[in-house]
């Protein structure tokens, strides 16, 4: 993950898209680096899968995975992480990253 310079003349989701094209990032890290709120940031990650969508490009995501069983979240729709495993109802849950494909 590398952090590149964004120009404030740019949009929130203009900003996401060009770091997520460059890397893989969490919620988290982009909450980081572009000073939004997590929740603002998922949000922003739902309009930005449908614009990538029409534009051709596409939102990928690296699913959730339970660190206690090994659970991988593959057919999850949300793109916020999941509180506990379905599996073994732990919560050491490793969040989705999302990248720009």
């Amino acid at each position: 993950m590398t952090s590149l310079r964004t120009t404030s003349s740019q949009t929130i989701r203009k900003q996401m898209i060009e770091l997520l094209t460059n890397g893989r990032y969490g919620a988290r890290d982009l909450s980081q680096e572009l000073h939004q709120s997590e929740n603002e940031i998922y949000s922003h990650l739902r309009h930005i899968e449908r614009t990538l969508k029409a534009s051709g490009q596409q939102l990928v995501i690296e699913p959730s995975l339970c660190l206690n069983c090994g659970f991988l979240f593959t057919n999850r729709k949300r793109l916020n992480p999941p509180s506990r495993c379905p599996r073994c109802k732990k919560t050491r849950i490793r969040r989705p990253r999302y990248t720009v494909r």
